[in-house]
């Protein structure tokens, strides 16, 4: 006879509903029969709480080592559970992690208290009490057994680093043409009881409601592709933020760098202006921006394929927003440490790679794979000295936990091991007193660590004048 676990093998994950009307064809039974087996069956998981008529997911322990428990769930959610579908879909777009702040923008949830709706941290509690989602006091990630995190901590915050920049630029251009008022606009504000990456009081002739202001609300998507249902979100906190007595009115921005035609179509049929970075700021800055996202979104293969092009877009980016390319300096620098390790080897580099070992997560900086040996590499472009605590935490926490996590990779564990650490500036006297001691005495690692000095005579040996101009240049402080 047919079995629950049968059916779930055969068609995958699937609601309750759908299950329940499955087995009772399968085996002849009343759909009340099929129904209350689902309900007590000890066989199956099941995922409760977020789809209507009280269902629930099910689906077979297995089922969440092939992808296909993620693509169920978003299924299910997208027509079954929409309010919550908003949620996966942002995460999914930004590579599997995402900080609470945009997640707050990107989600038809309020953050504030409002009649019928729940807030966005009830909601929020949901997914990590199902284990659909980690929290770790900032960022929303997705659980490993249904989605694996295919960006970095590194690209992500690079990308929100540019994001912030883009707000910034437009406060300052919503302001200089008069559509906000001084001094009015902010960053990651409430208005309605949504958040709002942008939000600013304007009083323009039409958006004033007799002698109340109107207010500019923005949000914003780059780095990745738009599509309809990807600004359905924006579309419903309109929709909400307009359904209340004596709404103000409003001017609605969603600043994009590219986007399908169906989604732009959609936005101008809800009267809502899409920014356009290139139209906004220049068609040659939008292109820089553009290309350092795909950059940032596939480092390990960018540094194999095309070295030297991160080069090339922090010459163009310093043209444009010499400010930005100073804020994204850390991210460039763990590139150029990748880069030299790639001329010198022609080996697998990978930037950002994170590793889960002794209970927290880790991130390796630059981790190469040599033929005879392993590099992993630690990467500080920081004006201030290096202090203690700082080169302690990375002998005594962080070099452990790579050594425990090599230990368990079948095709690397005997490979020698060698940790580096490199800084723009110095070491303070007990870190770098610290450093020289540890690498006297250790047995178990092989250390190196390399200052702004050693950089710059590092950098005088190699024959790249792109490269050494780069760290002479941009990445060193100019010599005392």
């Amino acid at each position: 006879m047919t079995s629950i676990k049968d059916i779930l093998l055969q068609r995958g994950p699937l609601l309750s509903g759908e299950l329940a009307r499955e087995l009772a064809r399968a085996t002849g039974s009343s759909d009340n029969t099929a129904s209350q087996q689902v309900t007590r069956s000890k066989e199956i998981q099941k995922i409760k709480g977020f789809f209507v008529s009280q269902q629930a997911l099910c689906y077979l322990e297995e089922q969440t080592d092939d992808g296909a428990l993620y693509a169920a769930l978003s299924h299910a959610m997208l027509d079954h559970g929409k309010k919550y579908w908003y949620c996966l879909n942002a995460i999914k777009k930004h590579g599997g992690i995402i900080s609470q702040k945009y997640l707050e923008c990107y989600t038809n949830y309020p953050v504030l208290p409002l009649k019928s709706h729940l807030p966005f941290k009830t909601i929020m509690q949901k997914f990590v009490k199902e284990k659909i989602l980690i929290y770790d006091g900032a960022y929303y990630m997705f659980s490993p057994k249904f989605e694996k995190q295919n960006t970095t901590y590194l690209s992500y915050n690079t990308i929100e680093l540019i994001k912030e920049d883009i707000l910034s630029n437009f406060e300052s251009f919503a302001k200089n043409i008069g559509l906000t008022s001084y001094n009015t606009g902010k960053t990651f504000a409430e208005f309605g009881k949504f958040q709002w990456a942008f939000k600013g009081v304007s009083t323009v002739t039409g958006i004033m409601n007799n002698s109340s202001p109107g207010y500019l609300l923005a949000d914003i998507l780059i780095g990745h592709p738009i599509y309809e249902n990807d600004v359905r979100f924006f579309i419903e906190k309109l929709k909400h933020i307009q359904s209340f007595k004596n709404a103000s009115r409003i001017i609605p921005f969603l600043l994009v760098d590219d986007l399908d035609r169906d989604a732009l179509l959609l936005l101008k049929q809800h009267g809502i202006i899409v920014g356009f970075i290139n139209e906004l700021f220049g068609q040659k800055y939008a292109e820089t921006l553009k290309e350092l996202i795909t950059i940032l979104n596939n480092a390990g293969a960018s540094l194999k394929q095309t070295p030297e092009k991160y080069l090339d877009l922090l010459a163009e980016l310093k043209k444009y927003n010499e400010g930005l390319a100073n804020n994204i300096r850390g991210a460039l620098f763990e590139f150029l440490i990748g880069h030299i390790h790639s001329i010198k080897s022609n080996s697998s580099v990978t930037i950002g790679r994170e590793i889960y070992e002794n209970g927290s997560r880790h991130e390796m900086d630059v981790f190469v794979i040599y033929p005879d040996k392993i590099i992993i590499a630690e990467c500080k472009a920081k004006k201030a000295k290096i202090d203690y605590e700082t080169v302690e935490r990375w002998t005594n926490v962080k070099l452990p936990a790579f050594k425990k996590w090599l230990n368990k990779q079948e095709t690397l564990r005997d490979k020698p091991v060698s940790f580096e650490y490199w800084t723009t500036s110095n070491f303070d006297h007990d870190a770098l007193e610290h450093l020289t001691d540890f690498r006297e005495r250790s047995n178990r690692y092989d250390i190196s660590y390399f200052q702004s000095g050693e950089i710059r005579e590092y950098a005088k040996k190699m024959k790249n004048k792109k490269l050494k101009e780069a760290i002479e240049d941009f990445f060193l402080k100019p010599k005392a």
